[in-house]
């Protein structure tokens, strides 16, 4: 990965319909099609900017563990029913969230039957937390795959850091498994 600015690959996970306009305390269609098959074969997730006398964070303090200055997930146990609104949480209620996997372990095909579009993240420091976008470059600067859900929409998208030529590959993919991407927004 170059000193450029980078710019990652993003994806919407909910519709035109949808987006902006979801209870957050209720289950999304991405929780299971997405997150699940990401965090239960990710190598480590974790949620920033979370204030230990929130509410959310009290009210998910059994599936986080402090750790220098974020809280990773116990991915051995459930981390998404009964825990939506964690995931769903909007307006900068919580940091971004950043889950790290490894090529190998995702089946990407699958993982965008849950998208509603793809594209080039042009302004990826907006809505995120600045620490978890430089994390997801430093990990997709080692050969992984870091997915971050932004801080100020919720499950309305999430944004992939890759290595090139991996990049270019996964964008290519994305576009011949659903063509019609641009349909769907």
């Amino acid at each position: 990965m170059s000193a450029d600015y980078y710019m990652p690959l993003g994806f919407g996970l909910t519709s035109k319909e949808v987006r902006h306009h979801y209870d957050q305390n209720l289950p999304l269609a991405a929780h299971e099609l997405v997150i699940r098959p990401l965090l239960y074969n990710s190598e480590y997730a974790y949620v920033y900017g979370l204030d230990t006398d929130s509410e959310l964070y009290i009210n998910n303090q059994d599936i986080l563990t402090k750790d220098k200055g974020k809280f990773k997930f116990d991915i051995s146990q459930e981390c998404i029913k009964g825990h939506e609104l964690i995931w769903n949480v909007q307006r900068w209620t919580r940091g971004s969230v950043v889950i790290v996997c490894k090529l190998e372990k995702i089946d990407f095909k699958s993982i965008l039957s849950g998208c509603f579009y793809v594209g080039i993240a042009a302004t990826p420091n907006t809505g995120n937390t600045l620490a978890a976008t430089k994390f997801c470059k430093k990990e997709a600067a080692k050969g992984c795959l870091a997915f971050c859900f932004p801080a100020s929409n919720g499950l309305d998208s999430m944004q992939l850091y890759v290595d090139e030529p991996l990049k270019s590959t996964l964008l290519r993919e994305a576009f011949k498994y659903l063509p019609n991407f641009r349909n769907r927004r």
